[in-house]
């Protein structure tokens, strides 16, 4: 099993803000594998020193044969484990793993798009055990779907590949998507994906949400 090397000291965690860097963006179903509706992104989980404490996870990767979403798996490709533990005292729920734009992965449920880099959309899944994508695999501690404080999870990403050669459990830049591109901080590995927490829209979200797939769609069309 590798480690993602994250140069990470001590003193770096001690001196991080005890405060959250939420995020904002969007989620949107495509017909590959679950459906899970129009979403909005409101934090995000990581492994580098630009994470405060209460963000904070550790993470580890190896690959196994084990499909997620059995209808889109490559049997030919091993797919990633990532190990992945909660750090923070908070019971974090309606997360979803989203894709760097060098990372490619075919267990997708739909794509992810920053408020930072709007109309870069990248693949995203939720990270559960229901549906006809189940990429978590093993949860420590109760086995509900919630990722509490000190629990660790093994969950899969299907047919991994990353441009750039980086590992799959490398959660070290801040944002996500399309505002999460490139080689990331010097002297840290580069990310190669996002855990990041979806909820439901307010309704006058929602309806913005609507309206930005049917601009997208009509681009496509055009």
């Amino acid at each position: 099993m590798t480690r993602a090397r994250t140069t990470i000291l001590a003193a770096t965690l001690l001196a991080a803000p005890a405060m959250a860097n939420p995020v904002n963006g969007l989620y949107i179903d495509t017909p590959l594998c679950d459906n899970h509706g129009p979403l909005t992104a409101i934090e995000e989980l990581g492994n580098a020193p630009i994470f405060p404490l209460n963000e904070w996870i550790d993470s580890a990767d190896t690959f196994t044969q084990q499909p997620a979403c059995p209808m889109s798996d490559n049997p030919a490709i091993p797919n990633a484990l990532v190990v992945m533990t909660n750090m923070t005292p908070t019971f974090w729920t309606d997360l979803f793993y989203v894709a760097d734009p060098e990372t490619t992965l075919s267990n997708e449920d739909g794509l992810a798009e920053s408020a930072v880099a709007p109309g870069l959309r990248t693949q995203a899944f939720r990270i559960d055990f229901v549906g006809a994508n189940r990429p978590l695999v093993f949860e420590s501690l109760t086995p509900d779907g919630v990722f509490e404080p000190g629990e660790t999870w093994h969950f899969i990403i299907q047919d991994y590949f990353n441009a750039l050669g980086a590992p799959p459990s490398a959660f070290t830049s801040l944002d996500f998507a399309g505002a999460s591109a490139g080689p990331g901080i010097p002297g840290v590995v580069p990310s190669t994906g996002s855990i990041v927490q979806m909820v439901v829209p307010s309704p006058a979200t929602a309806s913005l949400l609507g309206l930005g797939v049917v601009c997208a769609a009509r681009r496509r069309r055009a």
